[in-house]
């Protein structure tokens, strides 16, 4: 009787962890732990602002007691349904690949800071590696989705990507050179060599322009205008490619979907 009860726990837990509702829609337990994890890294971020430490550093350690000791129920949770999930197999050799899967030790070394300032209270600035637990938000079903339409989009455009990098190059090299050969005299310290010249070119063509290197003369300015006005297609060439690789992923995606629609229906008809 209890067995059973247990088992059929597990099994609940087990569905609620690997989002097998309907429609494949995130579960009340993964979107309980999304948000803990987002508060967790807010807090994590602003309390490396020591006016805020210093004024409710007491509140954010008992926070910080509550969401540790929540992850590591759900470290807990994972743990003992991981046998039923086929990747990891079953018993005991079940949980101990889970152990030692890659999110598995991304939630203990979330988790381990907390710990370790009762050790410490040095060990307690260790904190900071709470922030890995934004790794968690790797199991999200729209997360893999994201990360596959980008990579097919990458390697679907990889031709056309390399030209652009190699535009950007020539760029950066041409008006770096250009501009040591007309600044370098003048400006010694900020146009003195090649690699500082590079780094103003990247800021300009990237279009971040810091400030910290100017050109004074009138060549130099006329380079530094035409550098700018190319840099504009070292941002928006690969924009242009990767947009037209994402609508080509989904594209694809949606026509595979389609078909397997239609396998699936024309089963269903015959087997009627």
């Amino acid at each position: 009787m209890i067995v059973d009860a247990m088992r059929r726990i597990r099994q609940m837990l087990y569905k609620q962890v690997v989002d097998t509702g309907p429609k494949q829609r995130m579960s009340v337990f993964n979107r309980s732990i999304a948000a803990a994890i987002v508060i967790s890294i807010f807090f994590s971020i602003i309390a490396t602002e020591e006016a805020i430490q210093a004024k409710y550093g007491d509140h954010l350690m008992r926070l910080d007691w509550i969401i540790a000791i929540l992850f590591c129920i759900e470290y807990c949770i994972r743990l003992w349904v991981s046998p039923l999930d086929g990747r990891y197999g079953k018993g005991i050799r079940g949980i101990v690949n889970y152990v030692l899967s890659p999110l598995a030790m991304v939630d203990v070394i979330a988790i381990l800071p907390t710990f370790l300032g009762i050790i410490s209270p040095e060990l307690y600035t260790l904190r900071v590696f709470r922030l890995v637990r934004i790794g968690k938000i790797g199991r999200s079903r729209r997360f893999k989705e994201g990360l596959y339409y980008f990579n097919q989009a990458i390697k679907s455009k990889i031709q056309e990507l390399q030209i652009s990098a190699t535009y950007t190059l020539m760029l950066v090299l041409l008006s770096s050179t250009f501009m040591y050969l007309t600044e370098s005299k003048v400006q010694p310290e900020l146009f003195g060599s090649i690699p500082r010249c590079i780094w103003w070119a990247i800021m300009t063509v990237t279009t971040v322009g810091y400030g910290d290197a100017i050109p004074v003369t009138g060549l130099g300015k006329v380079i530094a205008s035409a550098t700018a006005l190319m840099g504009i297609g070292v941002i928006a060439i690969p924009v242009g490619i990767l947009a037209a690789g994402f609508s080509e992923s989904f594209r694809k995606k949606r026509i595979e979907n389609e078909k397997i629609v239609q396998q699936e229906n024309s089963v269903d008809s015959v087997g009627r």
